[in-house]
């Protein structure tokens, strides 16, 4: 067993202070690097109107770079959930993480609606903040809350997957996957007739579900270095080509560049082979920041958009060092008012 795994089946949690190095390392760089995406992206949206050919080229090339970031969090996710020696009773994934995430889905949902409201996009703050928390359309990167509560809800039929298969008749599962099904499958999707559209979802078409078995298995049986950087490289430099020369088309670059690319797949568990090879402890200040990720991928884009939408501040006019100098301070003080946040006990679940 290696030293990554022997350290997950000491019982270490996800959430303890005291936390695997390598996965402090890859959870802080990844959440950097969605601090950069995230400045990138908006960069688009909100100076759309100055913004050339050239630099959209540029920016969107540099945000296909960056796809790895999030599939990072998902496979450390997998590497730690998927490993049955940790306990992960019904109670434990219900109470703790699901309701982690739909809580950070309410708070967050209705700050942005309120800053909206406030902002004159919005007329009235009850109904837009139902509408918002059930269609993900107070803010798009959001979408992630919603797709952690359906990697969650489904992680004890995942763990099936990786038990010995006497340990995967049982009936209580069996009946809490009928639950699901039927809400998700069945329930949910009369809102059509509403003309509503949930953006709830359980995630069993779409590539997420994948990442974390990919970090599991890495976990466990990593690749070679040569292979690993081979991997990133070739698949990286086929996704930046790709979007190079097509940013300017009508042609759709989800499937080419997304999360479910094979190019962003090969991308992402090529730099996520490379970081568990990571051999520097992680220090006081390192775990500090580890412990605030989950908070600052909440709060960075508040500062997002005050700066560039409220304020009017447009990176493109210092050049990379705009972009550079913003994701730092939105990195910066998202950590720091995470970390003052976190010592207020009824807001733990940042």
């Amino acid at each position: 067993m290696s030293s990554i795994n022997a350290a997950a089946s000491s019982g270490t949690s996800i959430n303890a202070p005291a936390r695997i190095p390598q996965y402090s390392w890859i959870r802080v760089i990844a959440c950097f690097a969605i601090v950069l995406l995230h400045t990138l992206d908006n960069s688009l949206s909100y100076f759309s109107d100055t913004v050339t050919p050239g630099q959209v080229t540029i920016v969107r090339t540099a945000s296909t770079l960056l796809m790895w970031a999030v599939p990072c969090f998902l496979m450390v996710t997998g590497a730690l959930l998927l490993d049955n020696s940790r306990p992960m009773p019904l109670s434990k994934v219900l109470g703790k993480y699901v309701k982690r995430m739909a809580v950070a889905l309410v708070i967050f949902t209705f700050i942005f609606t309120v800053i909206k409201y406030f902002a004159g996009e919005r007329d009235d703050i009850i109904v837009n903040f139902l509408r918002d928390l059930l269609q993900c359309s107070s803010m798009s990167y959001l979408w992630y809350l919603y797709l952690m509560i359906g990697l969650y809800l489904m992680m004890p039929l995942y763990r099936l997957v990786t038990k010995a298969a006497d340990e995967s008749g049982s009936d209580r599962i069996i009946k809490y996957l009928v639950i699901l099904l039927i809400v998700f499958t069945s329930v949910l999707p009369l809102l059509e007739y509403a003309d509503l559209e949930a953006a709830f979802y359980i995630p069993t078409d779409v590539i997420y579900p994948a990442y974390l078995f990919i970090g599991y298995l890495l976990s466990r049986h990593n690749m070679s270095a040569g292979k690993a950087a081979a991997l990133l490289v070739v698949c990286g430099g086929a996704a930046a080509v790709l979007m190079a020369n097509l940013a300017g088309t009508d042609i759709d670059m989800d499937g080419l560049t997304g999360y479910a690319s094979p190019l962003t797949i090969g991308m992402s568990a090529g730099i996520f082979s490379l970081m568990l090879r990571i051999r520097a402890a992680a220090g006081e200040i390192l775990s500090s920041v580890d412990r605030c990720t989950f908070g600052i991928y909440l709060i960075h884009m508040i500062g997002v958009r005050l700066v560039m939408k409220d304020f009017g501040i447009d990176p493109y006019a210092f050049g990379p060092f705009g972009f550079a100098g913003m994701t730092i301070v939105f990195f910066i003080a998202s950590y720091g008012i995470t970390w003052c946040i976190k010592k207020i006990p009824a807001m733990d679940f940042l």
